[in-house]
């Protein structure tokens, strides 16, 4: 199941409603056009899944942080024109992927440097506390 980074209410909140349904409304109905804001958010969703996942993995059921959020709001924005999208437009999907190049090369963490933050594998056995042996410890045992 993909992750939803952001929703209808995240792009409502972040542009002017005249903006969305201008954009989404092919049909001329005046209203914003869900389906259409949906499928917007879902192809930013996968752009950031394709960086982020190169640093991180999988981040299924963790939360989503506030600054995907935000870049998931500036992608699915860009993809809603139908033509030539303005030039303030553009370099915020711009800055958004420069953010998201950032982060898969390690520059900008999501994780807010929180071991747990990465998803542990079901099944396998994780230990805290000291490292039990180091190649000193062990240094002529063979």
């Amino acid at each position: 199941m993909p992750i939803v980074y952001a929703t209808l209410a995240d792009m409502q909140a972040t542009f002017p409603a005249r903006d969305l349904v201008q954009l989404s409304d092919w049909s001329g109905a005046g209203a914003i056009d869900e389906a259409r804001i949906d499928r917007a958010l879902a192809k930013a969703g996968t752009v950031i899944d394709g960086y982020v996942s190169a640093k991180y993995g999988d981040r299924s059921g963790l939360p989503v942080p506030a600054l995907l959020r935000e870049i998931a709001c500036d992608i699915a924005f860009f993809e809603l024109y139908r033509a030539t999208p303005p030039e303030g437009v553009t370099k915020k999907r711009d800055a958004a992927i420069a953010t998201l190049r950032d982060i898969a090369s390690g520059k900008v963490r999501i994780d807010e440097g929180v071991v747990d933050a990465v998803p542990q594998r079901p099944g396998a056995i994780h230990f805290k506390g000291r490292k039990r042996f180091s190649r000193d410890e062990l240094d002529g045992a063979m």
